[in-house]
């Protein structure tokens, strides 16, 4: 039982640092103009991740 309760007070010391997360840009108007020319044929894996995270800012508006 010692054993145990000096393993609970040692995890009790830590410190939990919050997460900061970075802050990423907005994407503006010179990546939306590369976008509109990346066809779907060519890159489908990049056109159905802008589905998913479409679909999830339409889920988090509503």
């Amino acid at each position: 039982m010692l054993i145990v309760m000096s393993c609970l007070n040692s995890c009790a010391r830590d410190i939990c640092e919050p997460v900061i997360l970075p802050q990423f840009p907005y994407a503006g108007p010179k990546v939306a103009d590369e976008l509109q020319n990346l066809s779907a044929e060519k890159y489908p894996h990049l056109w159905e991740w802008v589905g998913r995270l479409n679909k999830l800012r339409l889920e988090l508006e509503n």
